[in-house]
């Protein structure tokens, strides 16, 4: 644009004043580059934008007045030539900071301000006649400047933030990418790990179940309780990683009926006595039985984590009470205890996953501190109200809402007693791990069931072709060797009798388990299982009226 200027006043034939005009329009441009390289010469930045624009816009301030001062200078009033060239340098200067990719409009505002202000008040001076309109359209043009360049500084302002807004969402996605392929990591080693450790904790626990049959001397059964104790303690801290795991992958299926809530308490009163008794702490558990509809399994899990807590941070003397109310058509099932309690800012962070508050004087800590986070994931896989409330030196009360129903809509009772399984059912056992199908086999052989091992899914339906009879029930594990998977192997030997034979899924995973909702007439038993749970499904099996 200044040479453009520059060959114009050379064609007016003022050859003084184009060098004049080159000498000072390029000075200003100087200026310009020299300041930019000396305020920021690694570029404008955090700490030095506020410098660099304040002087950025005293520059062009002052840009602006040597180009209106130049226009002045040129203007005469009697040669239109002269007027033309005197109004394109204040028109070629301004008319920048209108275009859209104008950036920062307090320059353009000291620009304009410098060129245009002094040219039309020295136009509307000096020139006489109808061309002095043109002072005003000058000023108009001005006013009209600014008004533009506002609306481009907006839609700069706008492209700034849209290309913050794409940055910070790459930023997200790329986060997220790690974040998944972390958490599809740990996934993976949590499923291997969890499944390498609960084959030898199951087979412990099988072999400990078929042995206590054999002893007879006090001294051996105290060892064995004592070695079984130590065995419940690694499968808590097991399954409490398990369990957390599979809840967050969605594993866990909720299966809703109703139920007698006194048969829980009942058995959580026979789990819990001999721990209470031992700590010193009276435990009650209290309530006439009613019914309520949730998932038994679920609902058990949540009490006895509640209890636990209870049970383990009451110190001696104190007492732990397991009761429930009726609340209109709703329960409230409620552990209280004369505890310690918990200030304000625990009871925000204790339901987060391995959050353990300090242990009292002469306690060590114990558990991964994930009970109440499994509670309260447990609470909202079943829709059910979650009620915490503690106070420092006043004890701790939490609890559930089940809705209420009638009781004869629950069925008896099945039997928990480990015992003989009548009528010699047929078993189909598939587990790879010799050990573990060793001892599993021992103890289904002394509860009289008849069994068939194998090691594989082809191993099996190879020898369930030579079975005389139907088997009564699958006990299939998830992970088998050679990639083989537990949920296929129960199809298959399904679809060979053309039967839907009830399966038991053993397993240590934690996720991939989409497909497992849709298998009908299968129970999913996270290893290390006890062996009363599976007893209690073989007998719900073969004793399909005493189901509850």
């Amino acid at each position: 644009m200044i040479i453009y200027l520059a060959a114009l006043v050379i064609l007016n034939g003022d050859l003084h004043f184009a060098g004049v005009w080159l000498a000072a329009t390029s000075t200003m441009v100087a200026i310009v580059y020299i300041s930019a390289k000396l305020m920021a010469p690694d570029g404008v930045t955090a700490q030095n934008y506020k410098r660099y624009l304040f002087i950025h816009t005293a520059i062009s301030g002052l840009t602006g007045l040597v180009w209106g001062g130049l226009a002045s200078a040129y203007l005469d009033p009697g040669d239109l030539f002269d007027l033309f060239i005197a109004i394109n340098m204040a028109f070629s200067i301004t008319v920048g900071g209108m275009l859209p990719s104008a950036e920062y409009r307090p320059t353009y505002i000291s620009l304009a301000t410098g060129t245009l202000v002094p040219f039309s008040i020295y136009w509307l001076l000096t020139v006489d006649g109808p061309l002095r309109i043109i002072g005003v359209g000058l000023l108009i043009y001005y006013s009209f400047g600014l008004l533009v360049s506002a609306r481009a500084e907006v839609q700069t302002i706008a492209t700034l933030a849209a290309e913050r807004t794409r940055d910070l969402t790459r930023q997200l996605q790329e986060q997220n990418r790690v974040i998944e392929q972390a958490s599809a990591s740990k996934s993976r080693f949590l499923a291997a790990t969890s499944h390498d450790m609960s084959q030898p904790l199951q087979a412990q626990s099988f072999f400990i179940t078929a042995m206590r049959r054999t002893l007879n001397q006090p001294e051996q059964v105290e060892l064995l309780d004592k070695i079984e104790a130590c065995w419940r303690s690694q499968q808590h801290l097991l399954q409490a990683l398990v369990e957390t795991a599979r809840l967050d992958s969605g594993a866990i299926i909720a299966r809703r009926r109703v139920f007698d809530l006194a048969t829980i308490m009942d058995t959580l009163r026979a789990e819990f006595a001999e721990l209470a008794s031992r700590g010193k702490v009276e435990l009650r558990i209290s309530g006439a039985p009613v019914g309520v509809e949730s998932d038994p399994l679920l609902v058990t899990r949540i009490l006895r984590n509640l209890l636990g807590n209870a049970v383990k941070f009451t110190p001696p003397g104190g007492q732990v009470e397991l009761s429930w109310t009726r609340e209109g058509e709703t329960a409230f099932i409620e552990v209280r205890d004369t505890g310690p309690g918990i200030s304000t800012i625990d009871r925000d962070r204790i339901f987060d996953e391995y959050v353990q508050l300090e242990p009292t004087a002469g306690e060590a800590r114990e558990g991964l501190g994930l009970g109440l986070t499994i509670v309260r994931q447990l609470a909202r896989k079943l829709e059910i109200e979650l009620r915490f409330d503690s106070t420092p030196g006043a004890g701790t009360r939490a609890g559930i809402v089940l809705p209420v129903r009638n009781l004869d809509e629950v069925a008896a009772p099945i039997q928990t007693e480990v015992e003989g399984v009548p009528g010699s059912p047929l078993v189909l056992l598939v587990e790879d791990e010799a050990a573990l199908r060793e001892g599993l086999t021992m103890l289904l052989t002394d509860w009289g069931c008849r069994v068939i091992a194998a090691a594989s899914g082809q191993e099996a339906l190879e020898l369930l072709s030579w079975a005389d009879a139907e088997p009564a029930l699958l006990i299939i594990d998830k992970r088998l060797a050679d990639g083989e998977d537990g949920l296929d192997t129960i199809l298959a030997l399904r679809a060979e009798v053309v039967a839907d034979i009830p399966a038991v899924l053993l397993t240590g995973d934690i996720y991939q388990f989409e497909r497992a909702g849709g298998i009908e007439n299968m129970t999913v038993l996270a290893k290390p299982a006890d062996a009363t749970q599976l007893h209690a499904i073989l007998l719900e099996t073969v004793a399909p009226s005493r189901r509850t």
